[in-house]
């Protein structure tokens, strides 16, 4: 094996037994690899890094066989270490530990998981299989089919297969993440923000939220009512992956399962709507309509599944779940008011928090509180 400059120390032994593995031989030659950081916008606090490792093996005389394989790190964090929190830094390993992603219903599919390697320095290695997709440009049709698809997976739950009862699994992940966004968040009073000489409009919407938050734990409430199923909270277009193999199976392959929890019908759906949004992934001028074909799509999946509850139940997380991303957006808009209130950003970010604070009142109207 040559030896290679990388960013982190890798033990070549253990390459050379997962690659075996992953190529399906006894005995394999690696005649070069690399390791590459993998870009990502903003890392999970609990996440150290994550690298695509890949090279070539001999196997046979002048045979030679190309592979893959992903390295997350993950941080042992001790303010992160109550199963209760959103982000428990142990959640994804004790969920491939546990098997449970090993057969994902609604044929959701997860990355394999080779190996878990325990580092003296308290961290620890998932060696994860390559699930590499497409993650930028997304189409509506590539919106469509991934709602769908979550729709058939939640609907396995709430029809009939067992929640899983691990301790480890957040049953009230809303409610944990607003709390930590609480800690966060710079939230102007409301004589800064007379002072900040806002138009009729942000001011609308503030009045909305200040109304939002008053009821905040009767929506959580709401939200914790709902039918149960379990959620991958974090579904968006740099998560879920489009390799041809798998979507001409009727597939989904869908990674990073740090936040899963037991949470509403609809839940999930109302996180994919906003995280497409907060990141400018779906085009400004379409965010209604959007709204509307992700909800379509996924009821769908779950009549396809053979759920046949009240379509409002499900409409109701999606609501609330979109909703409550102006925890954390409102903040962040008026911030960028007070740096320039004429920017491209700061249109778009009303016009996100307008939405969703028409959600907040659709919820309200659907009568359920």
């Amino acid at each position: 094996m040559i030896p290679v400059e990388t960013p982190i120390r890798i033990d070549q032994d253990k390459i050379h037994k997962i690659t075996n593995h992953i190529l399906q031989i006894e005995q394999g030659k690696i005649k070069e690899w690399t390791c590459t950081p993998i870009s990502i916008d903003q890392l999970n606090f609990v996440t150290g890094g994550v690298y695509r490792v890949a090279g070539e093996t001999e196997i046979g005389r002048r045979i030679m066989r190309q592979w893959s394989l992903i390295i997350k790190i993950v941080i042992a964090d001790s303010t992160r270490d109550d199963p209760s929190h959103y982000n428990y830094w142990k959640r994804e390993i004790l969920a491939y530990e546990s098997g449970l992603l090993d057969q994902l219903p609604g044929n959701l599919i997860a990355p394999e998981c080779y190996e878990m390697e325990e580092k003296f320095d308290g961290t620890v290695w998932l060696w994860l299989e390559d699930m590499t997709g497409e993650r930028a440009n997304w189409k509506k049709e590539n919106y469509a089919y991934a709602a769908a698809k979550l729709g058939e997976f939640h609907a396995a739950y709430v029809n009939e297969k067992s929640l899983p009862q691990h301790a480890w699994i957040n049953k009230y992940w809303m409610r944990s993440w607003i709390r930590e966004c609480d800690k966060y968040r710079n939230m102007p009073l409301r004589l800064e923000m007379n002072q900040m000489n806002l138009s009729n409009e942000v001011m609308n919407i503030i009045d909305k939220y200040e109304q939002f938050e008053r009821k905040r734990n009767e929506y959580l409430i709401a939200l914790e009512s709902l039918p149960r199923t379990l959620s991958h909270q974090d579904f968006d277009e740099f998560n879920v992956l489009y390799p041809d193999k798998y979507q001409d199976e009727d597939k989904l392959a869908v990674i990073d399962w740090q936040f899963i929890s037991i949470s509403g019908v609809g839940e999930d759906l109302g996180r994919f709507l906003g995280l497409s949004m907060s990141r400018g992934n779906v085009p400004i001028d379409r965010l209604s309509e959007y709204r509307d074909l992700i909800f379509t799509s996924y009821i769908g999946g779950l009549r396809k599944n053979g759920w046949n509850g009240n379509e409002e139940t499900a409409r109701l997380g999606y609501l609330l779940s979109f909703a409550f991303r102006s925890v954390w957006e409102i903040p962040l808009m008026l911030r960028q008011l007070q740096q320039d209130k004429d920017s491209p950003e700061s249109k778009r970010l009303i016009y996100i928090t307008k939405l969703q604070m028409d959600s907040a009142e659709q919820a309200e109207r659907l009568g359920s509180l």
